[in-house]
C-alpha cells in the first residue's frame, strides 16, 4: 500500500458505507407492518429511518464531531468560506454538466425523481430530509469516516467523491441497459470531489456539512420556484 494511503482508515470508511447501506434496509423492516396496516405513511417512515440513521452515525463519530465543533467555534468563519469557495467550483461543474446531460435522450436520475415526488406529496418531510438529515448522514459516512485515509488531497477527494456520487446512482441502474445512467456520476461526482477537497483542507466536517445543507436548500428552492411545485 502506498505511503500516501492508510489501508486501515480506508477499510474503516468502506465499512461505514456498508453499515449505512445495511442499516438503511434493516431500519425499514419494523415500518413495513405499520405501513401495511396504514398506521403510518411511507413518507413518515422514511423520515424516521433517516432520523435514526443520523442519530446512529452521530453517536459513532461523536468524538470527531465534538472535536470539530470546538474547532469550528474558533475558526468557523474561515472554515465556512473556504468550503464555499470549493463548493462554488463544484456547483458550476455540476450545473453545466447537468444541463448537457438533460439535453441527451436518456431518462432522468431516479434519485432526483424520488426527491421531486416526495417534495410534491410531503414537502415538510422532504425539506427535513434534504436540508438537515441527509447532510449529516452523508458527510459523516462519505467524508468523516474516511478521515486522513490519504495524505494526498486528490486521492482522498476522488475516492470519497466517486463513492458519494455512486450511492446517488444505485437506484437508477437496473441492468446493463441502464449503465448509461453512470453519466450522472459527473454532476454528483463534481460536488463530491470539491467537498472532499474542502474537508481535506479544513480538516473540519462542519464546513462541508453546513454547505451541503445550503446546497440542498438551494436545490429545493430551485424546484419550488422553477419546477412549479407549490408548498
Amino acid at each position: 500500500m502506498s505511503k500516501t494511503i492508510d489501508g486501515h482508515k480506508l477499510i474503516k470508511g468502506i465499512g461505514t458505507i456498508i453499515l449505512y447501506l445495511v442499516l438503511t434496509i434493516v431500519l425499514q423492516i419494523p415500518f413495513v407492518f405499520l405501513i401495511k396496516k396504514e398506521l403510518i405513511s411511507s413518507e413518515l417512515s422514511t423520515l424516521l429511518v433517516y432520523a435514526m440513521l443520523a442519530i446512529i452515525f452521530i453517536i459513532i463519530f461523536r468524538k470527531d464531531l465534538i472535536k470539530d465543533f470546538k474547532d469550528f467555534k474558533k475558526n468557523g468563519k474561515k472554515i465556512f468560506f473556504t468550503t464555499v469557495k470549493f463548493w462554488l467550483i463544484g456547483f458550476i461543474i455540476m450545473f453545466i454538466s447537468a444541463i448537457l446531460i438533460n439535453a441527451l435522450p436518456i431518462r432522468g436520475n431516479t434519485n432526483q425523481e424520488t426527491n421531486i415526488a416526495l417534495l410534491k406529496s410531503s414537502p415538510a418531510i422532504e425539506i427535513a430530509l434534504a436540508c438537515f438529515l441527509a447532510p449529516i448522514i452523508e458527510e459523516t459516512v462519505f467524508r468523516l469516516s474516511f478521515k486522513k485515509f490519504s495524505t494526498n488531497k486528490w486521492i482522498y477527494a476522488f475516492v470519497t467523491g466517486i463513492l458519494f456520487a455512486s450511492i446517488h446512482l444505485i437506484s437508477s441502474i437496473d441492468g446493463v441497459k441502464d449503465l448509461i445512467m453512470l453519466i450522472y456520476i459527473i454532476p454528483f461526482g463534481a460536488l463530491g470531489v470539491t467537498f472532499g477537497l474542502a474537508y481535506h483542507k479544513t480538516n473540519n466536517i462542519y464546513g462541508t456539512l453546513l454547505v451541503h445543507s445550503l446546497h440542498n436548500t438551494i436545490s429545493i428552492l430551485q424546484l419550488l420556484l422553477i419546477g412549479g411545485i407549490i408548498l
